[in-house]
């Protein structure tokens, strides 16, 4: 016997310098600094005449024993053992694998019996003890064939020996809505489903609600109204009664909670009597968890977006107003690519109207009217606007007869005297689209043949309510002058003949008088 004490002391010896050389894995902080130990119970002989008592804190919480020669620890008070807090991650292994933490035969009995023989197993792995001798592993009575659930969970606790079990938490969750707003169904005010994600170590969460009225529900996918617990998977919906909304809003937290095991550590614990065995005390380390929604209830709301009328997609940049039936102006805001909501408006018709296009887009004059009653809270207005289409013509035609001229070349400016265009008419008119706004003019360069060139420059604005021009510019034909050198020798004969007609005729005229 004497032999055995001196083996288990040099044991604890080698199991006390492997606990230092590990204690970078601990928190000590996170272990009762004692415990109070309750009576010990035997428990029955299973294998090789080994028999021993259970170990418990007051409490009820399961210890081990890791000085098999030394007196049960009970009725007494045990200290953490500073300096020597981790059990190495095979003890952590055996712990977390045996009772109560699993059923291994679903006797309480044995499973603690072949959780605490084990323990005693390994260190005989690990340090070469004999807390338990070949009877007990190989040649002694077995009657419920139970060595060799021993045997495999001490061998086991071997080969994970050199495990770091020093607590990490990744315990997370969240919840996830398309839509935070509730909307009217029935006379509640319902939510899309809300889904619930979690890491692998949560396996159940629960709904906690604030600021909820009087008869709000929580509705699970499986059809459960306000269970204790989801199942992770598991969505769930928020009904609330309309009646009970009274409020112009209603702002309602919903927040989600899970708790996970972070990870287990291990401690060893010394009683106030020291011939009694020190004992090993598993812990699981968890994490709570949570994340929270708002959820709104809008009594009464307009989604108001301005769309282009040719895709149906949002666009930004318009100035709309909101007026009452009497035609007061309520609110005015710019359209963005989203819908813009207005609450809580009173009972009654609405118009909205344009004052300002977005850039590109023609001024619509519209005025979209819509209505807000207890049957009607929620309402969605979509104003359109048509892409802006500037169109201005400008042609070349003869002053007198008013037919097209082509052959006359043209220039159009800016405000600013830049080229916009520069073109040769044809007997079609010239077409330009698309300009900004803004002040333009037109002028002539060079005139079609035949024709005087025009010193007119023309003007022309385009703004929203002058977004098409028919600019018509004419030119007066040239009159031909006569060539004087080519016809002198004509007029010279056509003269001498007039003259020497008048010269015979006064001969003939004297002739007669005398």
């Amino acid at each position: 016997m004497k032999k055995l004490v001196k083996l288990t002391k040099k044991v604890l010896a080698l199991f006390v310098a492997a606990a230092i050389m590990l204690g970078s894995m601990v928190n000590v902080n996170a272990a009762p600094e004692t415990l109070q130990l309750g009576p010990g119970t035997p428990t029955g002989v299973y294998i090789g005449g080994v028999s021993f008592s259970y170990k418990q804190t007051v409490s009820g919480e399961y210890l081990y024993c890791v000085n098999m020669a030394k007196k049960t620890a009970e009725n007494t008070t045990a200290t953490l053992v500073k300096n020597n807090s981790v059990i190495d991650g095979g003890i952590i292994y055996i712990l977390r694998n045996g009772y109560p933490n699993k059923s291994i035969t679903g006797n309480k009995d044995k499973d603690y019996y072949i959780t605490q023989t084990a323990i005693w197993w390994y260190l005989d792995l690990v340090y070469g003890s004999q807390n338990l001798g070949d009877r007990f592993k190989e040649i002694g009575e077995d009657e419920y064939n139970m060595r060799h659930f021993v045997k495999d969970l001490a061998y086991a606790g071997y080969s994970h020996r050199n495990d770091n079990y020093t607590a990490s938490y990744n315990t997370s969750i969240d919840a996830v809505i398309s839509d935070t707003t509730l909307s009217l169904k029935d006379n509640n005010y319902v939510s899309q489903d809300i889904k619930v994600t979690t890491s692998s170590d949560v396996s159940t969460y629960k709904v906690v609600l604030t600021n909820a009225p009087e008869g709000t529900q929580v509705i699970s996918s499986t059809g459960a109204t306000n269970p204790t617990s989801l199942k992770v998977g598991e969505t769930f919906k928020i009904k609330v009664p309309a009646a009970k909304v009274t409020s112009g809003n209603l702002s309602l937290k919903v927040k989600v909670e899970a708790t996970g095991a972070a990870g287990y550590m291990a401690y060893e614990y010394q009683p106030a009597d020291r011939e009694m065995q020190n004992v090993a005390l598993l812990e699981k380390n968890q994490k709570t968890v949570s994340k929270e929604l708002n959820l709104e209830v809008a009594t009464k709301k307009v989604t108001i977006t301005k769309v282009d009328e040719s895709t149906g997609k949002p666009i930004a940049g318009a100035v709309l107003v909101l007026k009452d039936a009497n035609g007061n102006k309520i609110t005015s805001w710019t359209s963005t690519t989203t819908g813009h909501i207005i609450k809580d408006l009173k009972n009654g018709n609405y118009t909205v109207e344009e004052e300002k296009a977005p850039e590109g887009y023609a001024k619509s004059n519209e005025k979209v009217k819509f209505t807000i009653d207890d049957n009607n809270r929620d309402v969605k207005v979509t104003f359109k606007n048509k892409p802006k289409q500037v169109v201005i013509n400008i042609i070349k035609i003869d002053q007198e007869t008013r037919a097209v001229l082509p052959g006359a070349v043209l220039v159009v400016k800016n405000s600013k005297g830049e080229e916009i265009a520069k073109f040769t008419t044809t007997d079609k008119p010239y077409v330009l689209l698309n300009i900004k706004n803004g002040t333009y003019t037109v002028e002539e360069i060079s005139a079609p043949e035949g024709y005087i060139k025009s010193d007119q420059v023309m003007k022309f604005t385009v703004d929203e309510d002058h977004m098409s021009h028919q600019i018509v510019f004419a030119n007066v034909k040239e009159v031909p002058v006569p060539d004087t050198a080519s016809s002198t020798p004509i007029i010279m004969i056509i003269l001498g003949i007039v003259i020497t007609g008048i010269g015979i005729n006064y001969i003939v005229k004297n002739k007669k008088e005398a």
